[in-house]
């Protein structure tokens, strides 16, 4: 897809783009120069959050989307995006925003409008269980294969590629180990591997 549309191509080319980022297995967030959240998808209602706290397992809870707050070093860095901008009149650099001893990451961009108008922040947001050796952000191809997945699939394979037993996945998503059984068969089947080595192969190359 070009990367601009003619206007009167926007009301039907925009629901189908929310709509596939919706289900991206990554957290998104739009929110405008005084950090109102302007839009968000699920993942990022989740990776939240994890990120302000929540109790061990929300990560697997189902949430209130109207719930979502911004955790407060992700306000501090668009603040501060904003604020170089309004004084320099310059578009400030990306910024990455990490507590990797919690696993969490975040990349943090400032959009300024061609014409006019107040700017944007578009914030990408990663969680992961920490693991001494594994603070490497999803590759794109990563990205693309957890893509073929659910959502409930994803968690799953994400606690995979941590490391995590079949019993710790249970006990973090609040599930029975046959359920987490039956979704790694599943996701065995649909990645067309064997083994719970070859999908974390698979997910940190």
């Amino acid at each position: 897809m070009p990367a601009t549309f003619a206007a009167n191509d926007a009301v039907r080319i925009l629901p189908m783009m929310q709509t596939m980022l919706e289900d991206a297995p990554l957290a998104l967030i739009l929110a405008d120069a005084s950090g109102r959240l302007l839009w968000h998808n699920q993942e990022a209602a989740i990776v939240c959050a994890v990120w302000n706290a929540h109790p061990q397992g929300g990560d697997a809870l189902p949430l209130d989307r109207a719930e979502i707050r911004l955790p407060v070093l992700l306000q501090q860095a668009c603040r501060a995006m904003v604020r170089t901008w309004r004084e320099t009149g310059t578009k400030p650099p990306i910024q990455q925003v990490s507590e990797p001893g919690r696993g969490l990451y975040a990349v943090v961009r400032l959009q300024v409008p061609e014409v006019g108008g107040e700017p944007v922040l578009d914030l990408q947001l990663d969680y992961r269980r920490p693991r001494a050796d594994r603070h490497e952000r999803l590759s794109p191809a990563a990205i693309r294969i957890l893509a073929r997945l659910s959502f409930r699939e994803r968690e799953v394979a994400m606690r995979i590629r941590d490391g995590l037993t079949t019993p710790e996945i249970a006990a973090a998503m609040h599930r029975s180990p046959l359920t987490i059984k039956t979704q790694l068969s599943t996701i065995f089947r649909k990645l067309q591997v064997t083994s719970r080595v070859q999908l974390a192969a698979l997910l940190n190359r």
